[in-house]
């Protein structure tokens, strides 16, 4: 009888130690020998819902009027296999607009709106134009990405939240090139369709990264945006990827896992500096992180604020207690986040006069 337990046990051992130990072995070796799996296992673009329809905002939990478009890159320098790539889109209307409007098409004074109509808006009454960047995984119809978009819709902001290349219903595949390029088109657009309007970046997880580097690259050229928000973000690649969770079996390795993964990544031409790219940023930032967000760790996303504090940027930084359960994603159920947005708009807005405020570098904790 023993020795059946034995068996047994035995048996389970290798059932279960087996797999986990090939696949410990295999990622590294398909770093070293397949380039694209190196891209999709930091994109993580494959990990998605099939079958979604994104034509209908209020299927997906959007409170105010909007519409889904596409948004071909004409003119594209980094392409994909050869073709433009096309972007998947949803604009979201302020939310005093969005009950205006719907009042008058549910009176009959006003017929429903067009695509024209959307791009017309744009420009209408509001505080400005948020210009939302997702994280890696998924696409812009998460629940709490749409959480959020609601959120900045009812401070009166329109909300512009795309897929990059290869996420959602978007073509092509993901690069940091690519993605970088994907941020330009949509600020272009907004540029263009509300040049009367304070235009503002927001980046989450990933999306910090696109952000970080895109902000500069607008600054470089003097046309950065009004202000820059940072959710739960992180300093460099390296940092990042050394203290994911899923790096966890191999942080023994120590310099050879920086050789067999991390470089592997930057010689394919992800870099993701953002300590490096922060510091030309030309307008205000907000930094927004969580002390028990357990994807990246909160001491990542405070040494991003101190290099941008060290190069002189305009910097707030917001850390949220670990009692308030927000981890990496929930930031916009944070308690006083209105009140810490409103004050924050505010101070861009204040920053696009004659008079600028002097530059400040504030931290504050928030646990209730």
């Amino acid at each position: 009888m023993g020795s059946l337990a034995f068996a047994i046990l035995r048996r389970s051992f290798y059932l279960a130690v087996l797999p986990l130990a090939g696949l410990y072995v295999l990622v590294p070796l398909l770093f070293q020998t397949v380039p694209e799996f190196m891209q999709h296992a930091f994109f993580l673009n494959f990990v998605k819902v099939p079958f979604l329809d994104y034509t209908n905002l209020t299927y997906h939990g959007v409170a105010h009027l909007g519409r889904n478009f596409r948004l071909p890159e004409i003119g594209a320098r980094v392409l994909c296999k050869g073709e433009e790539p096309v972007l998947g889109v949803w604009h979201v209307l302020p939310a005093s607009l969005s009950r205006r409007l719907e009042a008058e098409i549910e009176a009959g004074t006003r017929k429903p709106l067009t695509d024209a109509d959307y791009e017309a808006l744009l420009d209408a009454e509001s505080h400005g134009v948020v210009v939302y960047f997702h994280g890696n995984s998924f696409d812009r119809t998460n629940a709490h990405r749409v959480d959020l978009y609601n959120r900045l819709a009812d401070l009166d902001f329109h909300v512009l939240a795309i897929d990059y290349r290869g996420y959602g219903d978007s073509t092509g595949f993901p690069s940091e090139d690519g993605l970088i390029e994907d941020a330009h088109f949509i600020y272009n657009y907004a540029r263009a369709r509300a040049p009367t309007k304070n235009i503002y970046v927001w980046g989450h997880s990933m999306g910090t990264g696109v952000s970080a580097r895109f902000v500069a690259e607008l600054s470089d050229l003097g046309i950065p945006p009004v202000g820059t928000v940072l959710e739960s973000p992180f300093n460099n690649l390296h940092d990042v990827v050394t203290h994911h969770p899923l790096s966890r079996p191999y942080r023994w390795l120590g310099e050879r896992f920086n050789r067999l993964i991390v470089d592997r990544w930057v010689d394919s031409g992800l870099v993701m500096h953002s300590d490096e790219r922060i510091v030309k940023h030309k307008a205000p930032l907000l930094i927004l992180h969580a002390a028990d967000d357990h994807i990246i760790p909160v001491k990542l996303g405070k040494k991003l604020f101190e290099a941008a504090d060290k190069a002189g940027v305009d910097v707030k930084y917001v850390e949220f207690e670990a009692n308030l359960g927000l981890r990496h994603k929930f930031i916009h159920k944070a308690p006083h986040l209105a009140d810490i947005l409103k004050e924050f708009f505010q101070r861009c807005e204040a920053f696009t006069t004659s008079r600028k405020p002097t530059k400040r570098h504030e931290e504050v904790h928030i646990d209730a």
